[in-house]
């Protein structure tokens, strides 16, 4: 299995396939805490975009960052030929990033409206006491209720629930009680926002309950008890799931459990993955299994995912001639079919690099365009729509997040 130190330096990689995948090695799991090694890499990699290349930088907008990025971010964020996506995430990234490292440049960021009033937003909440931080938790479930997730100020919440969880200012006990009187003909979204509370504070005694989530119909739930799980990562996580998969009898539960254990990045998460695919008769489950062993860096699994691959996989959930493209470059595993892959990948991103210049040429000189606003806006762009960053990702599993 390979290590994080291993797949760091792969940000760099020349071929976007892999350099992608080395970022998302980070990106879904929690190894991106308190690592400022990262975003260095990123932004390198990032000035070596050519025209018409898509870079995930989204996926970074959690990394943590140091004077060095923040300064490097703000230069490239008023350099005139920009490309405005990428403008657009370089932002996003600075939202996200230690206010004490921003305090230099509040007056510039003061010069784009949404940029300075998420800011604002999160210098408010920091002041709040604990008890005026609770109840605005309380009151922001409260208000939600009744409305489409699309519609909920998520950033707003997502910042209250970090404030709680860095404070640690709401008791485990109150936490698993909310979980615990979980009931799914309710449609309230406390169980949501408490399910999220928890993998913030990597509440590790709140894992049974979280792990019988996944299974629940609507999948806002199961996708965020997924980066709840992983977000407390650890071997309890895993063995935990393990058990449960096994016996799930769930439509959907499987589904979202495969999610999990590449995303954790321990030997724990291997033993499960090789022991669950060769017993996994669902394609789509299979799928997410085989991909979970690249995603881990597993290089005792390569032979279970090329086999699915040449047998039939779930083309349709996610491209595993991909992935696993990237984890053989990566691992410097030989199979006879890389040069034909690699080959393939080459022409598939020309094609896409292709269509973006094709698309960037009908929109260019339309309109001037806003630091924090995409170069296309949609009236309403539903979660399993595709994103308009371009990333070829549905809106919920990317910018939906951002």
């Amino acid at each position: 299995m390979l290590t994080p130190n291993q797949i760091k330096p792969f940000i760099l990689h020349p071929e976007l396939v892999v350099s992608h995948a080395a970022i998302n090695y980070f990106y879904n799991s929690n190894l991106y805490l308190n690592d400022d090694t990262l975003m260095p890499l990123v932004l390198q990699r990032l000035k070596q975009i050519q025209k018409g290349e898509t870079f995930y930088l989204y996926k970074a907008r959690l990394f943590t960052q140091s004077k060095e990025t923040i300064s490097e971010i703000m230069e490239l964020l008023q350099a005139a030929d920009m490309d405005v996506n990428i403008k657009y995430h370089l932002a996003n990234i600075l939202i996200h990033s230690d206010l004490s490292l921003l305090e230099p440049y509040l007056d510039v960021l003061a010069q784009s409206e949404d940029l300075n009033k998420r800011i604002q937003t999160r210098m408010n909440i920091a002041n709040l006491e604990n008890d005026v931080l609770f109840d605005a938790f309380e009151h922001f479930i409260k208000e939600a209720y009744g409305k489409y997730f699309n519609d909920i100020d998520t950033f707003y919440g997502d910042q209250l629930i970090h404030e709680l969880a860095q404070r640690k200012s709401v008791s485990p006990d109150h936490i698993l009680h909310v979980l615990d009187s979980y009931d799914p003909d309710d449609y309230s979204y406390e169980i949501i926002f408490y399910a999220q509370l928890a993998g913030e504070m990597q509440l590790e005694s709140a894992i049974p309950l979280l792990c019988s989530f996944l299974g629940d119909e609507s999948d806002v739930l199961p996708e965020t008890t997924v980066r709840a799980l992983v977000r407390i990562g650890t071997e309890s996580v895993i063995t935990t799931l393990a058990e449960k998969y096994a016996a799930a009898s769930e439509k959907y539960y499987r589904l979202f459990a495969s999610e999990v254990f590449g995303r954790i990045k321990l030997p724990a998460s291997e033993k499960a993955l090789l022991a669950l695919l060769p017993n996994e008769d669902d394609i789509t489950n299979a799928t997410r299994l085989a991909d979970g062993l690249c995603e881990l860096g597993s290089t005792i699994g390569i032979p279970l995912v090329h086999e699915l691959l040449e047998n039939g996989y779930d083309s349709g959930l996610l491209n595993l001639k991909e992935t696993l493209y990237a984890h053989c470059i990566m691992s410097d595993a030989l199979l006879p079919q890389r040069n034909i892959w690699k080959l393939e990948l080459e022409e598939a991103e020309k094609r896409r690099a292709k269509r973006t210049n094709e698309i960037d040429r009908l929109f260019k000189g339309k309109s001037s365009v806003p630091m924090l606003a995409p170069s296309k806006k949609m009236d309403k762009i539903g979660r399993n729509d595709p994103c308009p960053c371009g990333s070829s990702k549905k809106y919920k599993k990317c910018c939906s997040n951002a």
